[in-house]
């Protein structure tokens, strides 16, 4: 009887101990370019498809830009037109950004209308040139 409760126990600890699966992203980056305009701007073109359920509105991008070691400079946003993305549609954004000074490369987040985190798949690091 003590060792049917033994396997009955470590078989519910391996259950609860399973690792959940990854969500899927809800955003996934097509394409991506960025580059120095001049010493104030950086363009930042690309695209994104909205790879979840359920459409998105009032996205906000955000890009964090980094210097050489991956020191953390700079979080600036933007929002592609329009800023609604249906399920499964590609939305494309053409911005110009403040350059921060010695930013080698940015990776990409995004936000929805209520300020509630959205999971980016291919979210970087993409280069500064």
């Amino acid at each position: 009887m003590g060792r049917f409760f033994l396997i009955v126990a470590v078989g519910v600890a391996v259950l609860i101990g399973q690792d959940k699966k990854p969500k899927t992203p809800e955003l996934e980056v097509s394409q991506l370019t960025c580059r120095r305009i001049d010493e104030q701007l950086i363009a930042v073109d690309g695209s994104m498809k909205n790879t979840g359920t359920k459409t998105i509105r009032g996205l906000v991008i955000v890009f964090e830009f980094f210097a050489p070691g991956k020191q953390s400079i700079t979080v600036q946003k933007g929002a592609p037109e329009p800023d609604t993305v249906v399920a499964g549609d590609l939305v494309e954004f053409h911005l110009q950004l403040k350059a921060p000074a010695r930013a080698v490369h940015l990776e990409i987040g995004a936000v929805d209308g209520n300020g509630r985190d959205l999971r980016v798949g291919k979210a970087g690091p993409y280069p500064v040139e």
